[in-house]
């Protein structure tokens, strides 16, 4: 009976160890799906410019490893990818293409949203897939999947892809994503707070508590290649908003956001 309970306790112990293991690999769907060696073949293109259908094309090995599973109870309320930008841009390391999809849950409850990013290079007067993340950026509730902004420059060789995201709900809150863009290839991710608000009463009694905002530009420096974050916060509750704190961030290997620039800090 002895040797029963001991194997029973040791067969428990490396279920749990592998429901963890299951759960760690399954946290990080980006890198699981980015690590995914493709059996099947990329297509490429062989045109001068690509359109929404050309990129979907490129872009469907990917997706055909994702998994789409239901966002509430309901079997029918899976994620659907239902806007979508695609944006050519020229660098000095070649010619691109950006594309951006919003991925929408059901429209009610505290459902989420998000973007996956694409990049699309030309090679040899190709058109082939160069580098992706998915659930990138953007997000909030009620199905909202955020947008693309823009495209913002950071640095002399490198841009941001910005992704607006958030919701608005017992007031607003919303947020910006910025991944770095350098030579086709997607780097590091920072992000902050825009804007955060709410009050109390109704209708002609509604009046705004709390109104944080933030602001932002990038300022070249001489002789370097990064461009300096300059973030501004501001107090929104009157009709003129006031500047309570700034900062200029270097870029060191990223930007690192102060804490005090997360409204509720």
């Amino acid at each position: 009976m002895k040797h029963l309970l001991y194997l029973s306790v040791i067969i428990i112990a490396l279920g749990c160890n592998g429901k963890r293991e299951s759960t760690a690999q399954n946290s990080d769907s980006t890198a699981n799906a980015q690590s995914t060696e493709m059996t099947a073949e990329m297509p490429v293109f062989d045109k001068d410019s690509l359109q929404v259908a050309d990129a979907e094309l490129l872009a469907k090995s990917i997706y055909d490893t994702v998994s789409n599973l239901p966002q509430t109870d309901s079997k029918a309320d899976t994620m659907t990818r239902d806007d979508v930008k695609l944006m050519y841009f020229k660098d000095q390391s070649g010619e691109y293409y950006l594309y951006v999809v919003e991925n929408r849950g059901p429209m009610y409850g505290v459902s989420v949203g998000w973007c996956d990013v694409f990049i699309f290079k030309k090679l040899e007067g190709r058109w082939k897939l160069n580098d992706f993340r998915l659930q990138a950026g953007g997000g909030g509730m009620y199905g909202n999947p955020g947008s693309f902004e823009k495209l913002e420059q950071i640095g002399e060789e490198n841009k941001a892809i910005v992704l607006s995201g958030g919701q608005s709900h017992m007031g607003n809150n919303y947020n910006l994503t910025m991944i770095e863009l350098a030579n086709g290839k997607l780097g590091k991710t920072f992000g902050f707070p825009t804007l955060s608000d709410y009050g109390e009463g109704a209708g002609d009694d509604y009046k705004l508590t709390v109104c944080d905002e933030n602001r932002y530009s990038f300022r070249k420096v001489p002789g370097r290649k990064n461009y300096e974050l300059i973030l501004e916060r501001f107090n929104c509750l009157d009709e003129k908003s006031i500047k309570v704190d700034s900062v200029v961030i270097p870029y060191q290997n990223g930007y690192k956001i102060p804490k005090r620039f997360a409204f509720g800090e």
